[in-house]
C-alpha cells in the first residue's frame, strides 16, 4: 500500500514498510544528493549499506572524517545545493567539527549524519559508555539545527525539519545524531503534515524597494558591494542586469569575486589585501549598497572609520541576526534578495547613475591593473588564461590564496572558485576539490600550500583510487609563509616553526605523488607545457610550483590608513592624480 503526502512543496510517494535508513536516504536523494562522503563505523553501517543498495546515490570512502566534511562542503558550495557527510560515533564525530564550523561560517547547506548506540545520560561520570558523547551540545552553536533522535515517532519530523532548515533562508549545516537501534525499524504510520512548514513573512516589500531606489537616486557615486549571498540566492543575473541598466559599478568581498566576474562594471574585490583599484573605488564612493554581503569589517579600526566617514550604507539582508550589527550611517532593509533584486532590475529606468562616475572607475582600473603583479601571480595568470571556462577552481588558506585571488582578477576569468572565506580552515582545499568534482563532474584545479596539503594529504588516496581529474598545484615556498610574515612584523628575524631553520618541514612531494600513483610535475615557472597538461587532464596530477620563501604578500593596507593608501606606495604625483579623480 502506498501513501501520498505533501512535504514542503514537493509531492512524495512512500512505502508503508520503509525503514528509517531508507527514509533518510530517499529524502536526501529527493534533495538532489548523488554523492555522500564518510568513513564506515559500527553504528552507521546500516545507513551505508542502504546507500549502497540504492540507485542514484553513491558513498565515497574518505580517509579522515574532517576531509569528509570538507568534501560535503565542496559538493554543496558549488551551487549551494545540499551536501551530506556521515561519521561514526566518538572520534568520528569530533573529527567532523572543523568542517561543520566551516559550513556554518560560509552558510553552506550540509547535513552531517552521525549515530550513537546508547543514549547519552547526564550524570556525574565523565563517560558513561565508550565513544558516546553529547555531540548535539558540542555543535549547537555552529549549526542551524542539531538533534539526537532516539524515538521512532520523531524520526520523520526531525529529518524533514533538518533538511528544510539547511536549505531555507540563510543556508547552513544541520546535524542528525540517530540511534543505531532505529536504522532498520519500519516507519509504518506516516503522519505527514504541513503544520511545521515555516513561512517567512516579509511585510512592506514594495515600500522597502522604493526606499532603496530613492536612496540610490540621492547618491552621487553609488557602489554595489556584493557577497556570496548572491550565489546562495541564485540572483547573479539580476546583479549584472541591474548594473548594466543603471551604470552602477560593483565591487565584492574577495571570496565572492566569481559572482559578477563576467560583468564589465565589476571592478574587483576590496580589503586589506584587496585589488588596489577596487579599494580606490570603494574609498571614492559616497553610498554603499550591500547585497549578500555581511560587511564584516573591523568597525572599531581607524582605517574603517576613516574610509566610511560620510558614506551612506544600505544593508539588505534576510537574517535579522546580521542586521543587529551596526556599521555606521546605515539604512537596514530586512528583505529577501530574491524579491528585491528582480524588482529593482525591472524598475531600474528611474535609477540612473552618473556616467562620469563609471568612467572614473574604468580609468582607475586601467591605470592600476598591472600595479601589484609578481612572479607567482604571473605564473597563476598563465594557468588561468588557458582554462577552457568550465573548470572549477578551489583555493586553500595562506599567502598563496591571495595570489590566486589576484591572478584570477588579472586574468579576467569567471570560473567558479571556492574558498574557506570566513573560518579560514587550513587544509580544506583537497577535500572541497573532491566534493566539487562529484557535484559538477567537471575538471577541478586545486591550489594549496606546502603546509596546507599536509593536513589532509591522505585524501590523495581517494583521488587516486577513483581517478578523479583534479590538478593539485602546490605553491611551495618551503615555509609557513603567512605566519612567518606575522612573526617578522612582531619579533623581527626570531622565527619559530615557520621555516626549515626554525622547525618547519615539508616532505618530498614527488615521492608522495609516486606513493599515491599520481602524475607529478615540478616547475619554477609555468610554461605552455604545464598549462596544456593542467587544462587537458583526465587523470589526477600534482604540480609543485617552487617559489622563494621570502616572497612578500603585497599590496597591503597599513593600520590607520584609508583604503586606497596601500603599500608599496604609488609614486606621489601619480597617487595624487588618481586620488583627485
Amino acid at each position: 500500500e502506498m501513501q501520498r503526502s505533501l512535504v514542503g512543496s514537493e509531492m512524495c510517494i512512500r512505502d508503508r514498510d520503509m525503514t528509517v535508513a531508507e527514509f533518510i536516504v530517499n529524502k536526501i536523494v529527493e534533495y538532489g544528493v548523488t554523492d555522500v562522503f564518510g568513513i564506515p563505523g559500527g553504528v552507521v553501517l546500516d545507513f551505508l549499506y542502504t546507500i549502497d543498495g540504492r540507485d542514484g546515490i553513491n558513498a565515497h570512502l574518505s580517509y579522515n572524517e574532517q576531509a569528509a566534511a570538507y568534501e560535503a562542503c565542496g559538493y554543496a558550495q558549488c551551487n549551494h545545493s545540499l551536501g551530506v557527510a556521515y561519521a561514526t560515533r566518538g572520534p568520528g564525530v569530533t573529527n567532523l567539527i572543523t568542517g561543520i564550523a566551516d559550513a556554518y561560517s560560509d552558510s553552506i547547506p550540509v547535513v552531517f549524519i552521525t549515530a550513537h548506540a546508547d543514549k547519552v545520560v547526564e550524570n556525574l561520570t565523565r563517560f558513561d559508555k565508550d565513544q558516546e558523547l553529547n555531540i548535539v551540545d558540542m555543535v549547537k552553536n555552529i549549526t542551524k539545527y542539531a538533534v539526537a533522535i532516539d524515538d521512532i515517532e520523531t524520526v520523520q519530523f526531525e529529518i524533514d525539519q533538518a533538511l528544510k532548515l539547511a536549505m531555507e533562508g540563510r543556508k547552513g549545516p544541520v546535524l542528525l545524531d540517530i540511534s543505531s537501534k532505529l536504522w532498520n525499524k519500519e516507519l509504518v504510520d506516516h503522519n505527514f503534515s504541513e503544520s511545521n512548514k515555516k513561512i517567512i513573512e516579509l511585510e512592506n516589500n514594495d515600500k522597502i524597494i522604493l526606499e532603496i531606489a530613492n536612496e540610490i537616486k540621492a547618491a552621487n557615486r553609488p557602489l554595489m558591494l556584493i557577497g556570496d549571498g548572491i550565489q546562495q540566492t541564485g540572483t547573479q543575473r539580476y546583479i549584472k542586469e541591474f548594473s548594466e541598466k543603471t551604470n552602477m559599478p560593483i565591487v565584492s568581498s574577495r571570496g565572492a569575486q566569481d559572482v559578477a566576474a563576467d560583468c564589465e562594471n565589476y571592478f574587483g574585490y576590496i580589503g586589506s589585501h584587496g585589488i588596489r583599484y577596487a579599494n580606490f573605488i570603494f574609498e571614492k564612493s559616497d553610498m554603499i549598497l550591500a547585497l549578500g554581503n555581511r560587511m564584516s569589517f573591523p568597525i572599531e579600526s581607524e582605517s574603517y572609520r576613516k574610509t566610511m566617514n560620510g558614506k551612506k550604507v544600505i544593508r539588505v539582508d534576510i537574517d535579522e541576526k546580521e542586521l543587529q550589527r551596526t556599521v555606521g550611517n546605515e539604512s537596514k532593509k530586512k528583505i529577501d534578495l530574491k524579491i528585491v533584486l528582480p524588482d529593482l532590475t525591472k524598475n531600474s529606468i528611474g535609477i540612473q547613475c552618473e556616467r562620469q562616475w563609471l568612467e572614473i572607475c574604468r580609468c582607475l582600473k586601467q591605470e592600476l591593473a598591472e600595479e601589484d603583479n609578481n612572479i607567482v601571480v604571473s605564473n597563476l595568470v598563465n594557468i588561468f588564461r588557458k582554462l577552457k571556462g568550465d573548470e572549477i577552481l578551489v583555493s586553500d588558506v595562506g599567502n598563496h590564496e591571495f595570489w590566486v585571488s589576484r591572478g584570477y582578477e588579472l586574468a579576467q576569468i569567471s570560473n567558479r572558485i571556492l574558498y574557506s572565506k570566513t573560518f579560514g580552515t587550513l587544509g580544506n582545499a583537497v577535500g572541497k576539490a573532491i566534493g566539487a568534482y562529484y557535484r559538477e563532474k567537471k575538471r577541478v584545479v586545486c591550489f594549496i600550500g606546502d603546509q596546507g596539503i599536509q593536513l589532509n594529504i591522505q585524501e590523495l588516496q581517494l583521488i587516486a583510487q577513483e581517478r578523479i581529474p583534479i590538478a593539485i598545484v602546490i605553491i611551495n615556498n618551503n615555509s609557513s609563509g603567512m605566519i612567518m610574515d606575522r612573526e617578522r612584523q612582531k619579533y623581527g628575524e626570531h622565527l619559530v616553526h615557520t621555516t626549515q631553520e626554525s622547525g618547519y618541514g615539508a616532505p618530498d612531494f614527488k615521492m608522495i605523488a609516486d606513493a599515491y600513483r599520481i602524475e607529478y610535475l615540478k616547475a619554477t615557472q609555468i610554461t605552455k607545457k604545464e598549462t596544456d597538461i593542467i587544462v587537458n587532464q583526465k587523470q589526477p596530477i600534482l604540480l609543485e610550483l617552487m617559489i622563494d620563501k621570502d616572497m612578500k604578500l603585497e599590496p597591503n593596507l597599513p593600520k590607520g590608513e584609508t583604503m586606497q593608501k596601500m603599500i608599496p606606495n604609488l609614486e606621489h604625483d601619480r597617487f595624487e592624480m588618481l586620488n583627485k579623480l
